[in-house]
């Protein structure tokens, strides 16, 4: 493996881990009374950051969905966006193993209407699924927009991106936890109760399908052709 792969590779490890561990551990710190304000931020920062620090080395997907719709569009190259899904669900990993020696447990894993305090909402599986679609498609646009359109402003990728999952959490939180990336999602849930096998279907389906739906209508609805490997 080249040196430039690593790189990458480290890169997007390093931001998944961040993202999980940051995300999650807002959860857990809060208890019992949670704020769902106070829990967007979190993610919202954290990615924004490390959507800044990476994006000239890997081109910050940090998630397997956006990797995977980048894939679809023939903008990563098959092995080098398997080796990117890798390292995303072995850096949420090791965030949700460290969060559980500290004694997280599975806290801070996304559920559907379990969210903690007050704020949860129940909601059935088909609309757990479409309220995912949508929440990763306005990432997905907002990703095209920002850090992929080289008609977008220098340095607006990570302020944009953050900024949209703060939206996204606020609204879908109560509904969904606002997952919108399998890794993150994983990352904390085998440190927990893996028992409800249908949230794999929700926190798979429904991002993996929000990013392909997101960069394809992109494609559609605006110049250019995709490029491969465009990170």
């Amino acid at each position: 493996m080249c040196k430039d792969t690593q790189a990458k590779l480290y890169a997007e490890g390093i931001a998944t881990f961040a993202l999980t561990f940051i995300g999650a551990g807002a959860i857990w710190m809060q208890g019992d009374d949670v704020d769902l304000l106070t829990v967007a931020v979190a993610h919202g920062m954290i990615l924004s950051v490390m959507v800044t620090a990476t994006m000239n080395i890997s081109g910050a997907h940090i998630n397997p969905a956006i990797t995977l719709g980048f894939l679809a569009t023939k903008r990563i190259e098959s092995k080098l966006a398997a080796q990117y899904i890798a390292a995303q669900l072995a850096g949420a990993i090791i965030a949700g193993a460290i969060l559980y020696a500290i004694g997280a447990g599975g806290v801070g894993t996304p559920a559907p209407g379990n969210f903690p305090g007050e704020n949860g909402a129940l909601v059935s599986t088909e609309q757990a699924i479409l309220i995912e679609v949508v929440l990763t498609f306005l990432l997905m646009t907002v990703i095209m927009g920002t850090a992929v359109d080289n008609r977008a402003p220098a340095g607006i990728a990570g302020f944009g991106i953050g900024l949209v999952v703060m939206a996204d959490i606020l609204m879908g939180g109560p509904l969904t936890g606002a997952a919108m990336n399998p890794a993150r999602w994983a990352g904390v849930w085998i440190f927990g109760d893996m028992t409800n096998n249908i949230d794999l279907i929700i926190y798979t389906v429904g991002p993996i399908a929000g990013a392909l739906l997101g960069v394809l209508l992109w494609d559609k609805m605006t110049p250019g052709e995709p490029t491969e490997d465009s990170e």
